[in-house]
């Protein structure tokens, strides 16, 4: 009995714990990302942590807004929020990575952001 009971159960108690639990310090992002509407998603990001840098902040030419990773990675998020737009600023993230269309060069990766979270 205990097995039967075991064979049934198992299978809920993995999928209860895959489903997606809610982040300390989440904040909420848009879903409306018109700079990479016609372009393909290439991949999903999954806990990603990093920096937000706001060249803007100390520039009078650059108006770069990204998140830099440990491995230096660029991430330039078109729908970054506006209470996570101060340089270092330190984040966690789910995201959709897009491809740019052939021929045309970027100084980073661009994802929409799907899940955001702020590290205190």
């Amino acid at each position: 009995m205990k097995t039967l009971t075991l064979i049934f159960c198992l299978p809920l108690l993995m999928a209860a714990a895959c489903q997606n639990a809610p982040w300390d310090h989440e904040v909420a992002v848009s879903a409306d990302c018109p700079a990479y509407a016609e372009w393909k998603k290439a991949a999903e990001l999954r806990e990603v942590a990093g920096t937000v840098i706001n060249e803007a902040e100390t520039s009078q030419t650059s108006t770069w807004l990204y998140i830099r990773t440990s491995d230096s990675t660029r991430y330039f998020a078109c729908n970054l929020p506006d209470q996570a737009r101060k340089t270092g600023t330190k984040v966690v993230f789910n995201a959709d990575e897009f491809a740019p269309p052939p021929n045309v060069r970027l100084a980073g990766v661009p994802v929409k952001l799907t899940k955001l979270r702020l590290v205190p």
